[in-house]
Order: C-alpha cells, then sequence, then structure tokens
C-alpha cells in the first residue's frame, strides 16, 4: 500500500507521525476499508445465475477497470 491513505488521514485532522514505518493501526484499517470496498465492486458484477460466469458486458468491463483505478491509487495488490 502506498501512502495516499496517510495524505487522507492527515486531511482529516488525523494523527499520522510514525518515524519508525512500522505497519500501525490506521494502515490496517485502510486496507481492510479498501479490499471491502473492491470486495463490493466485484460482488456487484454481473454473471449467469446458473453457472456464475461473468457476463461479458460494458457493466463488468467498467467494474473491472474501477476496481483497478482504486487499487492502483492506494496501491493495493
Amino acid at each position: 500500500m502506498n501512502d495516499r491513505y496517510r495524505e487522507l488521514a492527515r486531511e482529516a485532522g488525523l494523527l499520522v507521525h510514525n518515524p519508525e514505518k512500522m505497519p500501525t493501526k490506521l494502515g490496517r484499517f485502510a486496507e481492510l476499508m479498501i479490499n471491502d470496498c473492491i470486495k463490493e465492486l466485484e460482488i456487484s458484477r454481473r454473471c449467469d445465475p446458473y453457472t456464475g460466469k461473468l457476463y461479458e458486458c460494458e457493466y463488468n468491463t467498467c467494474i473491472g477497470e474501477q476496481i483497478q483505478v482504486l487499487k492502483a491509487r492506494f496501491g493495493v495488490e
């Protein structure tokens, strides 16, 4: 994960000083929040109710692109 979550935390007025660069609760919270958002996007994809296979459609393509943008924005793998 990159430092974008720290920038947002500072903007919100949260203390983010971490000279040792050790994982913090803020970092873990940000990781959980971002992964939860990605999970919700993945759930919203449309698929065949019988096979579970994803439809090849513009909607699913857009959802996939948004997932990639979110991952890149926060440096999530």
